[in-house]
This record gives structure tokens, sequence and C-alpha cells, in this order.
């Protein structure tokens, strides 16, 4: 039987352009399986992904603190960007998440003092996308990991721009438990810790089986898609051109 997300798959309260949106049913699930204690998350632009893990803590009372580092200045893959994006999020987390949501505006390796070793257990690698950064990036805070750590790397599916997650997503793969969603632009999950939770480890043990693999990856990719929809209808409500795409495509099918 596949993992299912939730019971029921709640729209993200932050819902915002974002190449990760359709991963906001596993981020809600993976928070409410692992119960971390410390979320980090190294590279958040619009907060989308961030502000997921951040609503699941709530809605789960779990006693957990999430941290966002970015430069909040955009970069080679991205583009880059004024101040509004940085304040946009630190005004809403402050208001939706006191005590809980801190964000840090420096690099990833200026943030690696003011977090203890030992203490993360949810690290979602979203920075830079080129090889080496990905590499220097999960290298750097590895020491901060905990002995119940999960490891999220997105873009694991991009093989264009000089993207290189992929690429060490496959040597990471061979070292540890995994799992990967191949929608929307790739998600893996790396195993780390030596002590999780039986049903987070559970989900790393259906690789053996493709049948149930397949299966729980059109599980969480159907639920995205739900999420997906429900934004591209919240922009059409603001914007008669999206509004008027939208009745093109369900005419004569989508060109993207």
């Amino acid at each position: 039987m596949a993992i299912l997300p939730l019971r029921s798959v709640p729209t993200p309260h932050w819902l915002v352009s974002s190449a990760w949106i359709e991963h906001g049913p596993f981020a809600f699930w993976i928070v409410d399986a692992l119960r971390p204690r410390l979320t980090v998350e190294l590279g958040s632009y619009a907060g989308y992904s961030f502000c997921c893990f951040c609503e699941q803590i709530k809605r789960s009372g779990i006693d957990g603190r999430a941290i966002a580092i970015d430069t909040w200045q955009g970069d080679e893959h991205g583009g880059f960007y004024g101040d509004k994006i940085f304040d946009r999020l630190a005004t809403y987390t402050a208001k939706r998440y006191p005590g809980m949501a801190e964000l840090k505006r420096m690099t990833f390796a200026d943030a690696l003092h003011s977090v203890a070793d030992k203490s993360v257990d949810l690290l979602h690698v979203d920075g830079r996308h080129f090889y080496d950064d990905v590499v220097e990036d999960f290298t750097a805070w590895v020491p901060k990991l905990s002995d119940r750590a999960v490891v999220l790397f997105h873009d694991t599916q991009v093989r264009e721009r000089g993207f290189g997650v992929h690429r060490f997503w496959a040597e990471l793969a061979g070292q540890y438990p995994h799992f990967e969603f191949p929608h929307c632009n790739g998600l893996g999950v790396l195993g780390f810790g030596s002590t999780l939770p039986p049903v987070v480890k559970s989900l790393f043990e259906q690789t053996a089986d493709a049948a149930l693999t397949a299966e729980t990856c059109a599980a969480f990719a159907a639920a995205g898609r739900k999420i997906s929809r429900s934004y591209e209808l919240r922009r059409a409500l603001t914007s008669p051109k999206h509004l008027r795409n939208l009745a093109r495509d369900a005419i004569f099918g989508s060109r993207g």
C-alpha cells in the first residue's frame, strides 16, 4: 500500500509562485512523520517551501523551530532581485509563526556558527544548483545533522543550465536510504540519520518495490497538482489575462 500524503491535503497558507509548489503535500507529510525539532532551509527565495514546513509544525503542535537561510539577493539560476521579496516574507512569518520561524539573511557558511552541531532534524538544500555548490552546502552542514536527520534536495531531475544536483543525488543515493519524487523538477529525500522514525523508514523501504514507488509518487504528484491548480485559480481571480489563458488551455490544451 502506498504511503499517502495527509488524510486531507490543505492548501498552503503562503501560496506564492514557486518551482517547489507541487511538493507542498510532501512537506506536510515529512514534518508530520518526522516531527523535527529543528528544520533548516538553505535557499528560500519567496519562502513557499519554508512556510509549508512552518505551517505543518504549527498544525501538528510540534515543539520545533525553523530557520531559513538566504541572502535574498538571487543567483545565476533564479535571477537577482531587490528587498521586496525578503520584506514580504519577513512580515508574514513574524506574524503567523512568531517564536518559531527565523530568517537569517546571510550566506550558508556564515550561518553555520549559529546552529549547534547534531541539532538539525530536517535540512532542505535548495541554494545555487551547480554541482560544486550542492556538494559544498551538504558537506558543510553534515556536522549539524542529528541522528534522525532527513535531507531534501530539490531539482534532482533538472539537467540543463549547468544544474548539478542530479549528479550529486546519484552519488548520495548509492550511500544512504533514499526516495525520489520525479515531478515538479524532482525532489530527493535522503535518510541520513541512523535512528529514523519507523514511518519515515517505511518510505525508503519502498524503493525496493517499483510498483509501490510509482504508486506513492503518483499519489503525491496528484495532491501537488491540486495545490498548483488552486494557485492558478487564485491568480485568475486577480488577473483577467491569466483567466483567459486558463480558459484557452482548458479548450486547446496547455502548451507548457
